[in-house]
């Protein structure tokens, strides 16, 4: 004020009027209208940053993100339905969020993964998480970009105990814990481990891809056979339930075993059994190859039953000899019908046990080739005798052994060739004494070793199959037995086996190679063009054209 407000003379900064002496109000200073201003200012920013930090995001549902929110900031709720995934060239991490109106995905880059990695805070498949970040439009895609660690909130269901035979896939997104034995471990393809537990009730695989491992860590050291716990979600592959942990570390060693099969007397199982896991106990009464592996029949007093190895897994066995008839066997498998009789199938060696204590060997008699057909089926005979004729087929050889009394089929089926000493010199003319069991197909009987040692080379007889010029061949020789030699010009593989052609000074011929005879010639890696060949069989005529086919790998001999 610059006017007295007495007599109303202007007075200048005065604070009495000199002309009539009245006090004027007191001015406020410059300096308190400042701090006046500053402390305003700062109370008024100070709740600015108050009200900007505790007021909550916008949330919105998945399908309410439209192109025109392009880099809004919005907060979704829902369950990681796919993922997460790490890649490490753009060293990103991505997931999908589902809320039930609609699927998004969530991205999260460099220092945010590093960590949400350190952090331990990396959401697993099946887990509810809360995220807020910046919404990413490109075209038709709408994504979301986790900008800040502490915007993601992530909330891990309880797992519940169940078997692995109970899950199915109705508990697709379920959280379980289920304890098993490695069953298997295998890499379908770099950067995916595949383990497969088993328990008592089923199987179940277990995934573990490389996104987890870096994410969560590596697994444990794990091994066939080993007893684990695992806490994972429920997936599913091609509609199969299989499990996803939310940590690699989620597969853990336990100290006790885990069963995978029910102790069950042989008497009790039903065909309500097929696809279960059985353990069962017995004594072996019959064990006999057949194409595709070995038979036992076990019996322990309520029943019998057969049991079937398949080939590798005979091989596999650490004394395939020992499965002979008298021996107490222990085995566990899986419970097939086959033609409406029970089997039980090992899918591992370590499945079949062969108790301690050697078991009485039975009887065998060795009998002259005629006596044969008074012989009951199943026992267990040594005869001797000449190759006279031989057969192929694709699981063996059919050799006709003659020795002056009569004749009898000798069955080798392929695994039991492989293992007889000298095989290769087994072809007409030689002489063989084999210990098998008696049996009959078609009205015929035969001779059935089990392995390779019950058969025995005992002269290589010399033979009587003429050798020929491959141009005297003609159709008159169609179905006799002929020996022809020559030089390679051309050999080339066919889905069966292996076609080679030689010729002499007056003709050319194709010898016809199956596969179980050309996988068994020594030295066929030089059945190339050049090559001499001596090799006798059966002719025949294919289209036209003369074939000879050989019957036995001995019968086909690489000359030098």
């Amino acid at each position: 004020m610059t006017h007295c407000p007495s007599c109303g003379r202007f007075i200048g900064p005065y604070e009495a009027c000199p002309y009539c002496g009245a006090r004027q109000t007191p001015r406020v200073s410059l300096r308190a209208v400042k701090w006046t201003a500053v402390l305003l200012a700062t109370v008024g920013l100070t709740l600015l940053w108050l009200f900007a930090t505790r007021a909550p995001l916008p949330r919105i549902s998945v399908n309410q993100a439209t192109s025109t929110m392009n880099f809004a900031y919005v907060e979704i709720a829902g369950q990681v339905v796919r993922g997460p995934t790490y890649n490490p060239d753009s060293q990103s991490l991505s997931f999908t969020v589902d809320d039930g109106s609609g699927q998004m995905r969530v991205w999260a880059f460099r220092d945010v993964v590093e960590q949400l990695r350190s952090r331990g805070r990396t959401p697993g498949l099946g887990d509810r998480v809360i995220v807020a970040g910046t919404l990413r439009a490109r075209e038709d895609d709408i994504s979301l970009t986790l900008n800040v660690p502490e915007h993601l909130d992530v909330l891990r269901p309880e797992a519940e105990e169940r078997t692995i035979g109970s899950i199915t896939a109705d508990d697709f997104l379920q959280r379980v814990r289920v304890r098993g034995q490695i069953w298997d471990i295998r890499e379908p393809y770099p950067g995916l481990t595949i383990i497969t537990l088993r328990d008592a009730t089923g199987a179940i695989d277990v995934a573990v891809d490389s996104s987890l491992q870096w994410l969560t860590g590596g697994l444990h050291p794990l091994e066939i056979g080993q007893s684990v716990e695992t806490v994972a979600t429920v997936t599913l592959y091609r509609n199969t339930p299989q499990l996803v942990p939310p940590s690699a570390r989620d597969v853990a060693p336990i100290p006790e075993t885990v069963s995978v099969a029910k102790e069950r007397a042989i008497g009790t199982l039903t065909p309500e059994d097929e696809d279960r896991m059985v353990t069962v106990r017995g004594t072996t009464e019959r064990a006999r190859p057949f194409s595709a592996g070995y038979r036992l029949v076990l019996n322990d007093g309520t029943g019998s039953v057969t049991v079937v190895l398949w080939q590798d897994i005979y091989q596999a066995l650490p004394d395939p000899s020992s499965l002979k008839e008298g021996a107490e066997v222990e085995v566990t498998g899986e419970v097939t019908l086959y033609r409406g009789e029970l089997e039980i199938i090992p899918s591992r060696p370590r499945d079949v046990v062969v108790h301690a204590g050697a078991p009485t060997a039975p009887s065998v008699r060795s009998l002259p080739i005629g006596a044969l057909e008074s012989e009951p089926l199943g026992s267990l005979v040594t005869v001797e005798g000449a190759i006279v004729a031989a057969d192929s087929f694709r699981e063996g050889f059919r050799l006709t052994l003659n020795d002056g009394t009569g004749e009898v089929i000798l069955l080798l089926w392929l695994s039991v060739y492989d293992e007889i000493a000298g095989a290769q010199d087994l072809r007409e003319g030689t002489r063989v004494q084999a210990t098998g069991a008696l049996e009959e197909y078609e009205g015929q009987r035969e001779v059935v070793p089990s392995r390779g040692d019950d058969v025995r080379i005992t002269a290589p007889g010399a033979t009587d199959i003429p050798l020929r010029a491959i141009g005297a061949l003609t159709t008159a020789d169609v179905g006799t037995v002929v020996t022809v030699e020559g030089t390679v010009t051309r050999a080339e593989p066919f889905s069966q086996g292996q076609r080679v052609w030689i010729e002499d000074e007056s003709g050319k011929v194709m010898l016809l190679l199956w596969e179980n005879i050309y996988s068994r010639i020594p030295g066929r890696e030089r059945l190339v063009p050049g090559t001499r060949v001596r090799a006798a069989g059966f002719v025949e005529e294919y289209r036209g054209t003369l074939e000879v086919i050989p019957r036995l790998p001995g019968e086909v001999i690489i000359l030098p």
